[in-house]
């Protein structure tokens, strides 16, 4: 089967990610990848060609026999240009919860507006993949159910990459003797570290360690400050293979207020990493409250009760690598996309 992938870059970013994975494993299954790619950003390295697009170049469609988009801008260029002849299937997978992204990126104007014209040129592709049932349900009021599907995401680690020693002990003398929460994310109002420097004040034997960057930091640093917690926080910037802090973390945190499908709560998942997360509905469909400790999103001072039930059951960790392996492996991710790319129009 030969396969092109289109997306917006090949930036270390969660739907680019998730391409890489799915080259890893169509690649290793004997299937002919190629990546197509908009801006000259190369962080990422993928096990296929790839090839970048400028402006007003084509894909010649029909040397493939599936095209799979990622994103706003790869879904538009195949709706301006796919062909209708041949046996070519056209696929998107839509990462997110569209108008809520939109919403917590731009505003409610600006999500509406552009929100309906991705539905539009989403339902111009054969079949929309999101990234779980509940997804899937919430794009029914914009595309016809026989035009969609789900598939989870998986997450492939590479444990033989390390903090560096300078890393490490720049983690280490931060943390001191207290409980280390971590997180790693993109700094934005959607992933709720708020929440979690609000619950510091009472939780004095916790620190919390922060890994990423975005528009949202220096208004988190000044929350810190104004709780009085900027000493228990520290804002470590962006760092490659953020993973590598898992180990170091007591309890991993992922307060999100909206979420596709986290790759950093897989990440943590194959660390066996005890984590607090919000109740929204992905970590409720993917994970139970025996995996991971929940707190209600709408009474967000809840998180204190929920990073207590963490730091006393560290065994959760273990049963979130159990549900990683059964449901969320690559071999798993796998077989959902080629029953998916094999199905009859």
């Amino acid at each position: 089967m030969r396969i092109a992938y289109i997306v917006p870059s090949l930036a270390n970013k969660g739907p680019v990610i998730v391409v890489k994975e799915l080259v890893d494993q169509m690649t290793s299954n004997g299937h002919e990848c190629t990546v197509f790619y908009f801006d000259d950003i190369k962080q990422l390295s993928f096990a296929c060609s790839t090839k970048r697009l400028f402006q007003n170049d084509r894909i010649n469609f029909l040397e493939f026999d599936i095209i799979h988009s990622h994103g706003i801008r790869p879904d538009w260029f195949v709706y301006r240009y796919r062909e209708y002849s041949g046996k070519v299937r056209y696929l998107s997978t839509v990462h997110n919860y569209v108008f809520q992204d939109l919403s917590y990126q731009y505003n409610y104007f600006i999500a509406q507006v552009f929100g309906r014209f991705w539905m539009r040129w989403l339902r111009k592709h054969d079949k929309i993949v999101t990234l779980s049932m509940n997804a899937m349900k919430y794009y029914e009021q914009w595309i016809n159910n026989d035009k969609l599907a789900y598939a989870y995401n998986t997450r492939s680690i590479d444990k033989t990459k390390k903090l560096s020693d300078n890393e490490l002990k720049e983690l280490l003398n931060f943390k001191g003797k207290d409980i280390l929460i971590g997180v790693n994310a993109l700094l934005s109002p959607r992933k709720g570290i708020d929440i979690l420097i609000k619950a510091l004040p009472v939780l004095p034997e916790y620190r919390l360690f922060i890994v990423g960057d975005g528009k949202s930091r220096k208004g988190l640093e000044q929350l810190a400050r104004i709780k009085g917690v900027y000493n228990r926080c520290y804002f470590a910037g962006v760092k490659a293979d953020a993973y590598r802090y898992l180990p170091y973390y007591d309890i991993f945190a992922m307060p999100s207020r909206s979420e596709g499908f986290p790759l950093a709560l897989l990440e943590a998942a194959f660390y066996s990493k005890t984590s607090v997360v919000a109740d929204i509905p992905i970590v409720k469909e993917a994970f139970t409250t025996e995996e991971v400790s929940m707190f209600q999103l709408s009474k967000p001072e809840t998180i204190v009760g929920a990073i207590l039930k963490a730091t006393n059951n560290s065994d959760m960790g273990e049963k979130m690598y159990e549900k990683y392996t059964l449901c969320y492996s690559p071999e798993n991710m796998y077989r959902k996309y080629i029953s998916i790319y094999q199905q009859e129009p």
